[in-house]
């Protein structure tokens, strides 16, 4: 859009809102429609089987209703309802369609466990009791895009208005007026300032702003003191007699210059619900200040009328007298209106400062009690945020506007890819800098956050290299703070841990447009581990991915590890700042495709959110495709330090085995596959560049081999990387550097061999005729092979350590087996394979004197004890049974002692309590747990007693969702015993618990 005239911009804006618009219920209703209800509560959209835990009356006589899990002491799942959204309330049976909506109200509170919105008057007709369960679903704002169309269907007609003079400015269609560069008594104005440490570029463009007719642009760079000089502003427009509107697009930004304000003696006053104000500045908040008004006891008296009203409504039968307090109800809601109205309008035009959102400046708020000429001057910040035609609605209250922020960081969030493309995206303070340019625009240029050399980047390729660390950051390290080591890392203000020919390739949803980089992650895990573990506290660390799916890779991954450690999105982390900062790119592919990383803003916001140690993960090969962050990529190897993500792989990062979300599995398109053979390396081409070298000091990479040598240190480095691509070859080749290397008595394999690749190791050790021993259990079994006939007694005692007793005679008996399972395997072996081998692997060979058979120097003895020419030899033939009758002789008086004693064990254990250490006889005082099966004695037969209470709550809770009635015990009471009554039932279960514990110890003394 340049330079529009009134009518085309109101035209243009109102189709591509509309568009937007239209984009989000397709978006929202295509969610609901297709996916199944579990999947949209794991998207954030809808939180289900929740109950109405109470309700109140709020604001303007509207039903504020609280919602928590339906089964107590839980917490909701994450979600992304947040104040202002727009909620449906459904049953929770059924699909998530509109048809189905009870009622639809305003989110107005989120806690952890609960969720507060707020419903219109109508609500109260609905019937709602405890024990229904409801769904709630997040709906889309059309609050706000009502909100917007009226706005500019009153800009299109300001014709006759006072701020006709600011709209036709701020369009172009009138120059700019002189500065304002004497008071109003003809005598220079004299600016005091509030804040005595304002740099040299805060205090230039307080009196810039200050000076302007009409519009001024403060343009504050990332830690550059935007907010406080926005602040000083404010103060100064105040004591010169002005009345400010002051807006923003979030509810963050308005609550940060409220706490500014808060420090100085200023009447003003925050618009929106309290719930939406941060705790520590509620006292400003509108209903904070009327609480304290002279209206406000009669309010309350009202508003607890119509609560009586609704409860009056709720018990009465009687049709006649419903229809009568309903009618109260409603006289009773309009007085509460006219009450509420006075109160209002008396803070408003009491107070200086007026704060609010964008959206709630319009004249269906409080505002609506104020004429659009009381404001001098209007003030948005954070304007390169906001959609154009959301600052209408505030710039259209006064005659003067000053707007604050950085068009370099990220735009507002546009859903329509149409309508970001055609100008939707298009900001009031691009558009004004593009149309006035230096004339309407004071920058600041010394930034309190960054290290310099975190700085420097930005600084050159966004800001014209104008930015200036500050002396208390330019040299600051994490070893500067207060408990934390100075080691490589902490003394480093920039880091890159580049994954190029790693193979840590990304993964993407078939469904889903989000990315994400299972490798990546883990790498960034192990970062996290390694500050965290130099004394860095995690609530003064950050991890920022681009993509939602990475984040949820990484909470999995973090969350629960760290509990203070903040891990979200660019957009969710814009305007924070951290000690350390480290950033997840995600994107690696063979088609070099970088997506919705090409926005160099939000690339910008990413790395300037650091204070003093940054962190990039990335793989620059394919980053690298695109100038923005090529020139990043060269300018930290240039000034920081470079490390390849092999170090990690080999550290063992990339072994962990992390809960992987169960959506993953079958929804994958492009499976990442962690620690693989390394690519080919990537033909250069004419319009790559060259790499600069970097500093001596740094790790190189080492150069990838396309082919497999016979070196051992190939296999070792397989092993640490914990691939699964374990070839024949390459397990022979292993086993062969075994036996021709003297000086080695072992090779153990890793545990990432699968089941085809642990049968193969064994079938060449017996080929080979070396020792091979399964070591560990679950996660941890490897395999350890031995050219001695004699296990490795290291092998033997880390199988004896990780083992339980109870798996030891297993374990004999199966090495056993195994032993003679070779004897029998090794007669299938004929001269001609075995000459084969010795030739293939130059083993040590003897000739059977019997047979005159070359035979392994390492399988002679198995070869005498089947040679044919043996007085006893072992055959492959199968022998007559009377034979091996013969060979074997069973003992039938053994079997039937045998037999007799496990008749006898089996009846023992039948008759004894099955609770472990208890003795007691259960053959006639005793029952069977209906959970496991099995018997216990009167004293532990209570399922909690003996470990089954999962499985009885798991029983109850199924029972109440199958018949929907809550049964005696199967349910939290009503209310808490009486206290008095609670103390005599806790001092009876203290003295039967130490009974209890005094009868245990004689029973262990007795077995002693």
């Amino acid at each position: 859009m340049d330079n529009p005239s009134v009518e085309s911009f109101v035209t243009k804006s109102l189709e591509l809102i509309e568009k937007e618009r239209n984009a989000e219920i397709e978006e929202n209703s295509s969610l609901q429609e297709q996916l199944p209800l579990k999947e949209l509560q794991r998207r954030g959209v809808c939180l289900l089987k929740l109950r109405l835990s109470g309700s109140h009356t709020g604001l303007y006589g509207r039903t504020v209703v609280v919602f928590e899990p339906f089964w107590e002491n839980q917490e909701l799942p994450s979600h992304n309802f947040t104040p202002g959204d727009i909620a449906g309330l459904q049953l929770s049976q059924g699909a998530c369609t509109l048809d189905d909506l009870l009622a639809s109200g305003v989110v107005s509170y989120v806690k952890t466990n609960s969720i507060q919105v707020a419903f219109e008057e109508t609500f109260d007709q609905l019937d709602i009791d405890n024990h229904t369960q409801y769904k709630l679903l997040r709906l889309a704002n059309s609050v706000t895009y009502r909100r917007l169309k009226r706005s500019l269907e009153e800009l299109q007609n300001s014709q006759g208005s006072d701020s006709r003079h600011l709209v036709s400015v701020l369009f172009g269609q009138t120059e700019l007026g002189p500065p304002l560069s004497k008071a109003r008594d003809g005598a220079e104005q004299d600016v005091i300032l509030y804040n005595d440490h304002l740099d040299g570029s805060q205090q230039d463009a307080v009196k810039f702003a200050l000076m302007q007719r009409e519009v001024a642009i403060i343009h504050g760079p990332p830690g550059t003191g935007k907010t406080t000089t926005v602040t000083e502003i404010i103060l100064q427009a105040v004591k010169q007699g002005n009345k400010l509107l002051v807006c923003a697009p979030s509810n963050i930004a308005v609550d940060n210059i409220v706490e500014k304000l808060s420090c100085y003696k200023t009447r003003m006053v925050r618009l929106g619900h309290p719930a939406r104000v941060l705790p520590s500045i509620q006292k400003y908040s509108l209903d904070a200040i009327l609480a304290s008004s002279d209206e406000t006891q009669l309010v309350e008296d009202v508003k607890k009328d119509i609560d009586r009203s609704l409860l009056q409504i709720k018990k009465s039968n009687d049709k006649g007298e419903r229809q009568r307090l309903k009618t109260e109800l409603r006289h009773l809601r309009k007085e509460l209106r006219v009450r509420e109205a006075k109160a209002i309008k008396n803070v408003l035009h009491k107070s200086d400062v007026v704060l609010c959102t964008l959206t709630m400046a319009t004249t269906e708020g409080p505002l609506k009690y104020m004429d659009n000429h009381q404001f001098d001057i209007t003030v948005i910040d954070e304007c390169s945020q906001a959609l154009e035609a959301a600052c209408w609605i505030a710039l259209q209250r006064s005659t003067r506007c000053i707007l604050a922020g950085d068009h370099n960081q990220l735009p507002p969030t546009i859903i329509s890819h149409e309508a970001a493309k055609e100008g939707l995206s298009f900001t009031l303070m691009e558009r004004l800098l593009k149309l006035y340019g230096d004339k309407i625009m004071s920058m600041l240029t010394t930034q309190y956050r960054m290290h310099e050399d975190i700085m420097q980047w930005p600084s050159d390729q966004l800001y014209d290299g104008r930015l200036t660390a500050h002396e208390s950051v330019a040299k600051h390290l994490l070893r500067d703070l207060d408990g934390v080591r100075d080691t490589d890392i902490t003394s480093i203000p920039v880091l890159l841990i580049d994954t190029a020919g790693c193979d840590l390739h990304e993964l993407c949803l078939l469904d889903e447009l989000s990315k994400g980089n299972e490798g990546e992650a883990d790498i960034v895990a192990s970062h996290v581990q390694q500050l965290v573990e130099c004394g860095l506290q995690p609530k003064d660390i950050a991890v920022i991915a681009p993509y939602n799916l990475q984040v949820e890779l990484l909470r999995i991954r973090l969350s629960e590890k760290y509990p203070g450690l903040e891990i979200k999105s660019v957009d969710g982390f814009q305007g924070r700042e951290k000690e350390a900062v480290i950033i997840s790119l995600v994107r690696s592919n063979d088609k070099d495709e970088v997506g919705f990383l090409a926005e160099d803003r939000r690339i910008n916001v990413a790395i300037t959110r650091a204070r003093r140690h940054l962190a990039v993960v990335c793989d620059s090969d394919t980053v690298s495709h695109h100038k923005f962050l090529k020139d990043m990529i060269e300018y930290m190897t240039e000034k920081g330090e470079i490390r390849s993500a092999e170090q990690y792989i080999q550290a063992g990062a990339l072994d962990h085995n992390y809960r992987r979300p169960e959506y993953l599995d079958d929804r994958t398109g492009c499976q990442q596959t962690r620690a693989k053979s390394h690519r080919q390396p990537k033909p250069n081409t004419a319009t790559k560049p060259p790499r600069k070298e970097p500093k001596p000091n740094n790790y190189h990479r080492p150069e990838k081999s396309s082919s497999i040598s016979n070196n051992i240190d190939l296999n070792d480095k397989k092993k640490a990387m914990g691939s699964s691509d374990w070839t024949v070859d390459i397990i022979e080749k292993c086993i062969t550097e075994l036996m021709l290397n003297s000086e080695m008595e072992n090779y153990t394999f890793p545990t990432s061999l699968n089941g085809n690749d642990r049968k193969t190791v064994h079938e060449i050790s017996e080929k080979l005729g070396l020792e091979h021993v399964s070591v560990g259990i679950g996660a941890k079994r490897h395999i350890v092979i031995s050219k001695s006939e004699k296990r490795s007694e290291a092998a033997e005692e880390h199988q004896q350590s990780s083992l339980p007793p109870s798996f030891v005679a297993k374990k004999a008996h199966k090495e056993a087996l195994q032993k003679e399972k070779v004897a029998v395997q090794q007669q299938d072996y004929t001269q001609r394979n075995v000459a084969e081998d010795v030739g293939q692997h130059g083993l040590e060979t003897r000739v059977c004197d019997k047979c005159s058979k070359v035979v392994p120097a390492a399988n002679y003895e198995l070869h005498v004890m089947r040679c044919p020419g043996s007085p006893t030899p072992l055959t492959r033939t199968k022998p007559k049974k009377t034979k091996r009758r013969e060979k074997k002789p069973v003992d039938k008086t053994t079997e039937v002692e045998d037999f007799n004693s496990l008749i006898a064990e089996a009846v023992k254990q039948n008759t004894t309590c099955f609770y472990p250490k208890c003795k007691n006889n259960a053959a006639t005082l005793g029952q069977n747990c209906q959970f496991c099966a099995r018997r216990f004695c009167l004293q532990h037969y209570i399922a909690e007693a003996h470990g089954c209470g999962d499985a009885v709550r798991a029983h109850a809770r199924a029972t109440v969702s199958r018949e929907g009635v809550l049964y005696r015990g199967s349910g939290v009471p009503d209310k808490k015993p009486d206290p008095t009554k609670r103390a005599h039932l806790e001092r009876k279960l203290n003295k039967k618990l130490e009974e209890l514990t005094q009868k245990r110890k004689h029973n262990q003394k007795n077995d002693s």
